[in-house]
């Protein structure tokens, strides 16, 4: 039985995606298990891993959003600019990249049946 997820982004420069995440998040790191690897645990259950690999750039990451709206303005101020942000009755989501390329997509469902967190 699957218990768990891990999501993963590779980087080029690991202390550099370090301080990214870690202004994205809001917080550093939970675990540094291992040179070149960085974990943050989220409450609800599961873990983001950043980890300096050659395959920086061809990840994608879907983080489920409590309020989207919320978000968008965390971006703007951080200056992060989304690649597309869509709003629906169902699921609205933000599209935006790291430094390396890789997609992070903030997700945020409209009921239970949407990943909807509460």
């Amino acid at each position: 039985m699957i218990k768990n997820v891990l999501a993963y982004a590779a980087v080029l420069d690991i202390d550099a995606a370090i301080r990214w995440y870690t202004m994205l998040l809001g917080r550093g790191p939970d675990k540094q298990p291992m040179e070149g690897l960085a974990e943050w645990k989220f409450e609800a259950g599961g873990w983001l891993q950043v980890n300096k690999s050659n395959l920086a750039g061809r990840s994608s990451i879907t983080l489920v959003e409590t309020d989207i709206e919320e978000r968008l303005k965390i971006l703007t101020k951080a200056s992060i600019t989304p690649k597309n942000v869509m709003k629906g009755q169902g699921v609205s989501v933000i599209i935006i990249s790291d430094p390396d390329g890789n997609q992070i997509v903030f997700a945020q469902g409209g009921d239970e049946n949407h990943g909807s967190v509460r």
